[in-house]
């Protein structure tokens, strides 16, 4: 399909959506919002972070993937191209990133980049949605242009083994030559939407770290 779609459709996508089936809460059903206030207040925060190898510090994990809302929100932001989920996503996200920075933080968000050729497909980055989302929330400015990804890979989704997600995104991202932000000693965190083994988090890292931040933190959505 995405061979032969036309990137214009992709982007059109959630217009078409909204015309030909009503807004319906992925919780209950009910028409009006992608998710209702009610279903948004049943999904709760995991209480749990994965503690990483260096250059990452640590990976945030903000809810469960195996809570069955949680996962038609993932799934339709990415796939059905709902960019409106991001709403709800990123305050959730901001809310668990909140347990764990101070007011007097130094912290900035990165969105891990998709490769132009998937970008094209989707006609937009999902993780750039959701760190916006979440400054709206915490006010932590986002910087959108420190990585590139200049290999295009395989999708990470697409490949079950640990040691081959890593093989498969080895050297896939490089520090934008037009990047021009002081990052030394902030906070640095990865916007990603998903995480299962954190091959993709740790190659961001490891492009990030001749910036000398702080430490390098991720935040995710849910885990894999």
């Amino acid at each position: 399909m995405e061979k032969f779609l036309p990137p214009a459709f992709f982007k059109n996508a959630q217009f078409i959506l909204d015309l030909i089936f009503p807004v319906s809460c992925f919780g209950c059903g009910k028409e009006g919002d992608w998710l209702c206030p009610v279903c948004f207040g049943k999904i709760t925060l995991a209480d749990r972070t994965r503690e990483t190898s260096p250059p990452l510090d640590k990976i945030l994990i903000a809810c469960d993937y195996k809570n069955q809302t949680v996962k038609k929100l993932i799934l339709n932001l990415k796939y059905n191209f709902i960019r409106d989920l991001a709403g709800p996503i990123g305050k959730l996200m901001s809310r668990k990133l909140s347990r764990y920075l101070s007011e007097n933080n130094s912290a900035v968000l990165i969105p891990v980049p998709l490769h132009k050729k998937r970008l094209r497909w989707r006609g937009f980055n999902q993780a750039e949605l959701l760190a916006n989302e979440i400054n709206r929330d915490s006010n932590i400015p986002v910087v959108g242009n420190a990585l590139i990804r200049h290999r295009h890979a395989l999708p990470q989704a697409k490949i079950n083994d640990a040691s081959a997600r890593k093989e498969n995104i080895r050297n896939s991202f490089a520090i934008n030559p037009d990047f021009r932000v002081n990052l030394k000693n902030k906070t640095v965190i990865l916007i990603d939407d998903i995480c299962t083994t954190g091959a993709t988090l740790a190659e961001c890292a490891r492009a990030l770290k001749p910036l000398q931040p702080k430490q390098i933190w991720a935040l995710v959505f849910a885990n894999g």
